[in-house]
């Protein structure tokens, strides 16, 4: 995966990576949607330098509201917002469930983003827009993200 863009399949492969189970991926190839045919990777610190706006500007201007604005919309907004800001379609709506800290599960939406490491490599990282934080699989405050597919 090398240039400033990466295909759609890079981006489905490093995707898919993040899902559990064979039947899962299965599902994911149905599912998921790839609506561009190249994607540009952020950097870490501009994508960090973006989460520190995103949390002290935008989100104090968000209010959680069930079934109005919630766990979909904040995913749907950042994916805008990001693109927006950035000029890069690096960023996707991860869909899938939320496992708390005593194994309960219920679905929920996140963001998953392309990421361009130090070393040039290119991986996937999820964020969680309600709190922007990224991870890999499990949130500092220990909640386990199961995705199940995308749209990217």
């Amino acid at each position: 995966m090398s240039g400033k863009k990466i295909s759609w399949l890079d981006v489905f492969e490093l995707s898919v990576k993040m899902v559990d189970s064979w039947l899962a991926k299965l599902l994911f190839n149905i599912k998921s949607w790839f609506r561009d045919e190249y994607y540009e990777p952020i950097g870490v610190d501009e994508l960090n330098a973006y989460l520190h706006v995103w949390r002290n500007n935008v989100l104090p201007e968000l209010a959680y509201t069930p079934e109005a604005f919630d766990c979909d919309d904040f995913g749907a907004y950042f994916k805008a917002w990001l693109t927006k800001e950035s000029g890069k379609n690096c960023v996707g709506e991860a869909i899938g469930e939320l496992e708390d800290r005593e194994g309960n599960r219920g679905g929920h939406e996140w963001n998953i983003v392309l990421v361009k490491l130090y070393d040039g490599s290119v991986t996937a990282l999820f964020v969680e827009p309600q709190i922007g934080e990224t991870f890999k699989k499990t949130t500092s405050d220990g909640f386990i993200y199961h995705l199940k597919w995308v749209i990217w």
